[in-house]
């Protein structure tokens, strides 16, 4: 179970950094900003729930293995720790985003304040951190014993 997890992780991550680093930037490049920016919205939302997801059942994996061992490790707060953070990008962060495109209000943004621009940095800034916590993690998960 533990290595279908990480296999599971391992195949998020592709896709995590496949939209956010590949194939957003060059929707931009070829379609209309509002296009692209509604199809990258579509592509972000399929790897949040997607991850949420994947990262939770990792979670839940570790802290049964947790449970069975006298080992004890700080992988799994690392694993809370990136589902927090993709939470708050997807449920808290995102909604902003989409309100600024919409030209609707939003609850945290009329709290916080800040321009669209600030909004989608602390988006990229929280995704490039999901994306390399999510790669030690991965790499954590899936060691191959050679012996």
């Amino acid at each position: 179970m533990n290595k279908l997890a990480g296999v599971l992780a391992a195949v998020w991550l592709g896709l995590q950094l496949s939209v956010g680093y590949l194939f957003a930037p060059v929707l931009f490049q070829n379609m209309t900003k509002m296009e692209a920016g509604k199809l990258a919205g579509f592509m972000f939302d399929i790897v949040s729930y997607t991850g949420l997801a994947i990262w939770l059942l990792v979670y839940l994996i570790g802290r049964h293995e947790l449970s069975r061992s006298l080992m004890r490790t700080h992988t799994n707060k690392f694993v809370a720790a990136l589902l927090a953070l993709m939470a708050v990008n997807q449920f808290l962060v995102s909604p902003v985003i989409e309100a600024y495109k919409n030209n609707t209000g939003n609850w945290l943004l009329s709290l916080v304040g800040g321009s669209f621009g600030q909004w989608h940095g602390v988006s990229s800034i929280i995704y490039m951190v999901c994306s390399l916590l999510a790669v030690g993690l991965v790499f954590r998960l899936v060691k191959l014993d050679w012996y």
